[in-house]
């Protein structure tokens, strides 16, 4: 193989990486939007528990809520899995 050709097809596939990669400031952005999802989220809760004066005694609301939170938590840990490793990635310039 030549060298030419090698550098070529390294060249061709730094090009196919940065197909995907998003820059620090879209990532960035995507990420505070993330947060805001979350905290929002977390205010519908809270707005839901007190409008609807939750507690145990009431197994519809109070699953409700349970369920709410619970999609919360899970929403908070993908979000913050993913941009906890795409600042590691190839998929950030």
């Amino acid at each position: 193989m030549k060298l030419k050709d090698f550098l070529v097809d390294d060249i061709q596939l730094i090009k196919e990486e940065d197909e995907y990669a998003a820059t620090k400031r879209d990532v960035k952005s995507m990420e505070m939007t993330a947060s805001k999802i979350v905290k929002t989220m977390e205010k519908l809760n809270s707005q839901f528990k007190k409008a609807h004066n939750v507690d145990s005694k009431n197994s519809v609301l109070y699953d409700t809520y349970k369920e709410w939170e619970s999609l919360t938590r899970d929403v908070s840990r993908a979000y913050g899995g993913w941009f906890g490793f795409v600042k590691d990635s190839d998929y950030i310039k």
